[in-house]
């Protein structure tokens, strides 16, 4: 039988990948678009290199709590420390997609 553990650990590198697609194009192919939340007002290399760089984190983060998982197993705090960092970090790249910080 399959650890549980295991699978889960693959299953949050899969959605840390999954997540840093996109953060890829929008940091450095400058797809500012890509961000569900993009002022077509706002620079769209402001959006490329703040909101782009933030969605890296959050993918890197996944990935580096999937890999944690794999290592260690489950851990209450380190898994709400991810849910409150994501949850911090989702609503920067938002507003950066929005242009808060702008000149």
């Amino acid at each position: 039988m399959v650890d549980f553990e295991l699978v889960l650990g693959i299953v949050w590198i899969v959605f840390g990948v999954i997540i840093l697609i996109p953060a890829y194009f929008i940091a450095f192919r400058g797809r500012a678009d890509f961000h569900v939340n993009y002022d077509e007002s706002v620079d769209p290399a402001y959006v490329s290199r703040w909101a782009g760089t933030t969605a890296l984190l959050m993918g890197l983060l996944v990935v580096a709590y999937g890999l944690y998982q794999l290592a260690y197993g489950y851990s209450t705090v380190v898994f709400g420390a991810l849910l409150v960092s994501l949850l911090v970090l989702s609503s920067l790249t938002k507003r950066f997609a929005q242009g808060w910080g702008a000149d």
